[in-house]
């Protein structure tokens, strides 16, 4: 017998999270600051602590993130801490002119693609109920 799937055709990806955290990653530093990526972890496990569906935060994400932005250019990295005093160093990002430029030229487009796929499963729910 065929196997037989039962499948709904709806938006594909509705949130890519790579995308998101390159995004807001991009958001944060283009405000001047660097951040690192607990920070950014922390960012995301706060803001969607409260969701009834849980949001798929993954620290290997976020610094795979970190690390294709950087391959590419957008962000460069150095290490802080002092070692006289013996505190703990860590790995910090800042935003290069081209990770500013692609964050300036793109966001609105990822934004209005987001809008998009919201307002489709709305519109999926309004004719479910």
């Amino acid at each position: 017998m065929k196997d037989q799937r039962n499948r709904l055709v709806v938006p594909r990806n509705i949130v890519n999270t790579k995308m998101l955290y390159t995004f807001y990653i991009l958001k944060e530093l283009s405000k001047g600051e660097v951040i690192f990526g607990n920070k950014i972890l922390s960012a995301f496990r706060d803001a969607f602590e409260e969701c009834s569906h849980p949001f798929p935060v993954s620290s290997s994400t976020i610094y795979e993130t970190l690390y294709s932005l950087e391959e590419k250019g957008y962000v460069v990295s150095s290490w802080t801490g002092d070692t006289v005093l013996n505190k703990r160093s860590k790995k910090v990002y800042s935003i290069t002119d081209e990770g500013l430029y692609y964050y300036k030229t793109h966001i609105a487009d990822y934004v209005n693609n987001i809008e998009k796929t919201k307002s489709t499963l709305d519109l999926i729910i309004k004719m479910l109920n």
